[in-house]
């Protein structure tokens, strides 16, 4: 198993997490920028973490891409648009 920290940015704001989150059945996707490609998610689940109401745990997989099926697990700020996934993927 592989374990990789990747620091995204440009992702999206509160709404749009949570129209992710609450709607499973549509399948939407999030999109956020990182130093290299930008990487696409399914997000799973979030807890807010915090009394600001903009600093979210999340937690789903990687739907695109060289890291597609990756599962992460991180932390997510709505107001800065920015944040940190680890993600863990199985070889094989």
């Amino acid at each position: 198993m592989t374990t990789l920290e990747l620091e995204v940015r440009n992702g999206p704001d509160k709404a749009d997490l949570l129209r992710a989150v609450t709607n499973p059945d549509q399948h939407i996707h999030i999109s956020f920028e990182t130093q290299g490609d930008p990487v696409e998610a399914h997000i799973d689940s979030i807890e807010e973490m915090g009394s600001n109401g903009t600093l979210f745990g999340i937690r789903g997989h990687l739907t695109a891409g060289d890291l597609r099926g990756a599962v992460f697990t991180g932390l997510y700020d709505c107001g800065e648009r920015a944040g940190r996934l680890m993600l863990r993927r199985d070889e094989g």
